[in-house]
This record gives structure tokens, C-alpha cells and sequence, in this order.
């Protein structure tokens, strides 16, 4: 924050809104994951512009390209992954909502609990091949000194 005494009515000002987005436990079987919460539209500003970057002519011709605000926490998404623009709005909600959910949830949120599972996976794998590693050292070092 630029200035630090408005830190606290700001975050303040922005919990109160975010009452309204709590978001709820899932149904069972989901993994844990919380569900995404639901965007308000008359809380958006949905702005249209041209595209740019690859894709040729037609992306810069096009008014595809899709920025949506959230008015009560002035989160902002920009999307333009394909030249339909039905699509890039569908696609732009949906980053709106996984971002709202990272603010609201934190470290319960769905990007941090996948994170985690995926860290966690890999940590598993890592010691699965450090413990395999260590085997087939013992069993060469048994082989040089003639137990096999």
C-alpha cells in the first residue's frame, strides 16, 4: 500500500464485501476442494478490446479480447487465449473466480490445495528414487565383494 495508515480501513472496507463471497465446503468427493464462489454480474465491468500477439491478422482485427473488473475488490482479468469471444469471457469468469477464491480462502483456496497435492506427489516420487538408488548401490557393493 502506497500510503500505510489506509492500509487497515481498505482491507477492512474489502473483508465487509467479501462477507457476501464466502464460499462453502463442497459436496463429498471432490477432493477437498472448496467451491468456486459465484460472481455477482451486476459487480462486474466487462470491457471488450483488440487482441495482439500471434495469431495473425484476425486477432488484431477483432475485438476479442475480454477485461472484466470486479467492482467491490477491483480484481482485474484479462483474457484472450482464443478468437472466439464468448469463449475468452467464459474463460476470464472463470480466472475471476479462482482468483477471488485465493482471496477469500488462502491457503484453503483450490489453487493452493492442488499446489499442495502436486508438491506433495513429488516429494513421494523424489524419496521413491532416492530409496531405489540406495538399494541398487547396496546390491552392486554385494556384488563386487561376492554375496550374489
Amino acid at each position: 500500500f502506497p500510503e500505510e495508515h489506509l492500509r487497515f480501513p481498505i482491507l477492512s472496507e474489502i473483508a465487509k464485501v467479501m462477507e457476501n463471497y464466502k464460499s462453502y465446503e463442497g459436496p463429498a468427493g471432490n477432493g477437498g476442494l472448496t467451491a468456486l464462489p459465484v460472481l455477482k454480474e451486476e459487480d462486474l465491468t466487462e470491457k471488450f478490446a483488440r487482441g495482439s500477439g500471434p495469431g495473425g491478422q484476425k486477432i488484431n482485427k477483432t475485438a476479442s479480447k475480454v477485461i472484466l473488473v470486479h467492482e467491490p475488490t477491483q480484481l482485474r482479468v484479462e483474457c484472450q487465449d482464443t478468437r472466439s469471444l464468448q469463449q475468452n469471457r467464459k474463460i476470464a469468469r472463470k480466472r475471476l473466480r479462482l482468483k477471488l477464491d485465493e482471496i477469500i480462502n488462502g491457503s484453503n483456496s483450490r489453487t493452493s490445495v492442488k499446489a499442495a497435492k502436486a508438491s506433495k506427489k513429488k516429494s513421494k516420487a523424489k524419496a521413491r528414487n532416492k530409496a531405489r538408488q540406495k538399494k541398487k548401490k547396496e546390491i552392486a557393493l554385494k556384488e563386487e565383494e561376492g554375496f550374489y
